[in-house]
């Protein structure tokens, strides 16, 4: 036999410490792939649910405050000839605890969401501990 062949017989296909190296470094960029597409798609899906939400919101609020103008309207002309101050102040007021109650709701609906790339970093702790040996 010549210096060339392998513990297993076969010439020329000696196991060389860098042929592992590499085989772990690719792995390792395969790895760091994967957790980047993973948070890619995840900042795309956050980007579409939030453009999603803040359109229907918008458009909610849009009709809901022109329905409320319209009935403010009509309370004003109802009491035009005997209380019309009052109509104009109570529609006034009505808009102002609205735009209050829509802020209200608007920042417990920021903080309850879910943060953005939550499950990449999730996996991304997974992976650590799997590397460091905890599981």
């Amino acid at each position: 036999m010549t210096d060339e062949t392998a513990t297993d017989g076969t010439p020329g296909q000696e196991e060389h410490p860098s042929g592992a190296f590499r085989g772990l470094f690719v792995s390792a960029i395969e790895a760091v792939r994967t957790r980047l597409d993973l948070a890619a798609v995840e900042g795309e899906i956050f980007l579409l649910r939030s453009i999603q939400l803040l359109l229907w919101a918008f458009a909610a609020v849009a009709c809901g405050l022109l329905a409320l103008a319209f009935i403010v309207v009509a309370v004003v002309a109802a009491l035009w000839d005997t209380h019309r101050m009052l109509g104009v102040l109570g529609g006034a007021l009505l808009f102002v605890v609205l735009a209050f109650v829509f802020g209200w709701i608007a920042s417990r609906t920021l903080k309850a969401r879910p943060h953005m790339l939550e499950g990449t970093l999730a996996q991304l702790e997974t992976d650590q501990q799997h590397v460091s040996g905890e599981q």
